[in-house]
């Protein structure tokens, strides 16, 4: 079971390419359209969702090697993801959450311009947080993050020819940058003192840090997951994100994305 667990993220981001590949060609076009792209991305969280379950039920809790992404000296970067355990299980009930707000989109969504750039965006979000939930190495998990990010600028804009909806999804992306650049200097400093990025890694080799490395460390990662559950000083950007569609709402802010900072700290 093991072996298909990067079935998970890679199903919604197939999806997403899918629907914007045949849009992009006009293959799938206006409300004719609507049924296949809505298919395509129900489809593919669906199977997402039935393998991260077979997956709980089989109970292996181990971090799957599905090769190395990156290799510069002592310093390797290899694509790990987590095959049980907490991380798969949050899994499940993320894809649980973006079935349903998918569903819901079909018809909430029925008719309104942008319908296929919609699902084109929720599989890619889709993607993104599955991906960040089962990634062994922090800088895979830094790479859902920043996609998640992106894809709450796209639905915060939803409406761009709305100059309130542009200014306000800008204000948030520019706020959670803040939180990213932590997330960034706390991956550099994994790299220089304990030479790896694997969460493993990360949490065994601390406990030899000296104890202002070990909490500059902390607070580095604390920094990113405040900004992004948007924890005071960084509050105000909730109520900005709240332009966009109420599904979105729901998704990113209610159930889904205001939930990676909490789980980044629990890594």
């Amino acid at each position: 079971m093991a072996i298909w667990t990067f079935l998970i993220p890679a199903l919604p981001l197939l999806a997403a390419f899918s629907i914007g590949g045949l849009h992009f060609a006009g293959w799938i076009n206006g409300e004719a359209g609507e049924k296949t792209s809505s298919r395509i991305a129900i489809a593919a969280i669906s199977l997402a969702l039935l393998i991260s379950l077979a997956g709980l039920v089989t109970g292996t809790n181990q971090v799957y090697d599905y090769g190395s992404w990156l290799q510069v000296s002592k310093i390797i970067i290899g694509f790990n993801l987590f095959t049980g355990g907490f991380n798969l299980a949050l899994a499940s009930l993320f894809a649980v959450l973006l079935l349903v707000v998918m569903r819901f989109s079909v018809n909430y969504m029925h008719r309104e311009a942008g319908f296929h750039r919609w699902f084109f965006t929720l599989s890619l979000f889709a993607a993104a947080m599955l991906l960040l939930v089962l990634s062994a190495n922090a800088v895979f998990t830094f790479i859902g993050w920043e996609i998640a990010g992106v894809c709450s600028y796209w639905l915060i804009a939803y409406a761009y020819d709305r100059p309130i909806a542009a200014h306000n999804a800008t204000r948030v992306f520019v706020t959670n940058r803040i939180g990213d650049g932590g997330f960034l200097l706390a991956i550099g400093l994994a790299f220089s003192w304990l030479e790896s990025a694997d969460w493993a890694a990360i949490n065994s080799g601390a406990v030899d840090l000296e104890q202002s490395d070990a909490t500059c460390l902390a607070l580095s990662f604390a920094l990113a997951a405040f900004a992004k559950s948007a924890q005071i000083p960084f509050s105000p950007w909730l109520a900005r994100a709240m332009e966009g569609p109420t599904p979105s709402s729901a998704l990113f802010y209610g159930g889904v994305m205001i939930h990676a900072g909490v789980f980044l700290l629990i890594q």
